[in-house]
């Protein structure tokens, strides 16, 4: 297939009209500000953590050896094992992004500062009316998605349903998004019950607005404690990086029951700001994309390895990212056919979100 920008974007949008599941990484934060991201994280926890002695101190001081040896926060957190340790990181990090999510809340939930608007609005408002849901799967702990909704009049459930303080309920928090409706039929009219187009959030990392006793029994949705620290006996419900990381997600396998549903049953993929650094999430995925031939779409800004990969081994994903040679302007679009010469792009961002929302869908 001869690659030019029509037949690459003809390909995009048939992708688009299968009405994917939305994956959104922590690159779409870093969009809106880059102290979303591991690396501004990694800066972070050094000031906020800080043990003299025990076996904790121990573990702490091996990950900032690591860190100064330029390892990924991923890579460092790796020999943290230490429950307690993990509580400290957990609490270190929920602050702070909880601190970065608060400065931005009120702009992208008046629509002021709008990085996803454009790409969920398109998304929602194609949704077909026989099952008008949205699926949402991210590993992000920030609320940029909730605060999109906001800004965008879009009804969401993220399993939590109840009053000021909600308790995790797939299926009545879906029930709560049944509307009934008087519809014709034929010469009759007919009272019919269906959902009303909404988003279904599947926070698979858990969220800063999340909280979990600490018998880990119970796990609660609290919006009013996003910016203060957890209450006694409670701890910020997160999957922090590193090894532990794999292990709480075998434990807490509950949280990635709809997600690992929504992924099984997934027509199409539009992976935004994704890295492919999780593998009990993207497990499946690579399960549809690879094995069934599911046809998806990452777009992201660095054109790295992994993706070329994940492109090599799937018969119909596409990646948009920003052109990685010369002064780094524009874009580069690759699918099956062309992952090892890519189509330029040249002086367009595509790849940047707002861009692919406003030039393709």
């Amino acid at each position: 297939m001869s690659l030019d920008l029509d037949t690459a974007f003809q390909e995009l949008q048939r992708i688009l009209k299968r009405h994917p599941v939305l994956v959104v990484g922590t690159g779409a934060s870093c969009a809106l500000d880059p102290r979303f991201g591991m690396e501004a994280l990694a800066k972070e926890l050094p000031e906020r953590i800080h043990l003299e002695a025990g076996r904790e101190a121990q573990q702490w001081n091996g990950v900032l050896e690591e860190l100064k040896a330029h390892r990924t926060l991923e890579e460092a957190l790796d020999a943290v094992t230490e429950k307690g340790l993990v509580n400290r990181i957990v609490a270190a990090t929920g602050a702070f992004v909880a601190k970065v999510d608060g400065e931005w809340a009120w702009r992208v939930a008046t629509g002021t500062t709008a990085p996803l608007n454009g790409l969920l609005r398109k998304l929602v408002h194609g949704l077909p009316p026989t099952n008008p849901l949205q699926h949402v799967v991210t590993p992000n702990y920030d609320m940029l998605v909730e605060h999109t909704c906001g800004a965008l009049g879009v009804p969401y459930t993220d399993g939590f349903t109840g009053g000021s303080t909600c308790r995790r309920d797939w299926v009545a928090a879906g029930n709560s998004m049944l509307i009934r409706t008087h519809e014709p039929r034929g010469k009759t009219w007919a009272d019919v019950t269906r959902y009303r187009p909404h988003v279904r959030l599947h926070k698979v990392h858990g969220s800063i607005n999340w909280l979990q006793d600490e018998h880990e029994d119970r796990l609660l949705r609290c919006d009013r404690s996003t910016d203060v620290d957890a209450p006694v006996g409670w701890r910020r419900a997160m999957i922090t990086p590193g090894r532990s990381k794999l292990a709480e997600a075998g434990v807490k396998r509950d949280w990635f029951t709809e997600a690992d549903n929504a992924i099984g049953a997934a027509h199409a993929f539009l992976i935004v700001g994704y890295g492919f650094n999780d593998d009990h999430i993207q497990k499946r995925m690579r399960t549809k994309l690879a094995d069934q031939g599911c046809p998806g779409i990452v777009v992201t800004r660095d054109w790295t390895e992994r993706i070329k990969d994940w492109i090599r081994q799937s018969s119909d994903l596409w990646a948009v990212c920003r052109n990685p040679s010369g002064d780094n302007t524009g874009s580069i679009i690759a699918g099956p056919a062309n992952v090892d010469a890519p189509l330029e792009c040249y002086d367009r961002n595509i790849w940047d979100i707002a861009s692919f929302s406003d030039a393709v869908m």
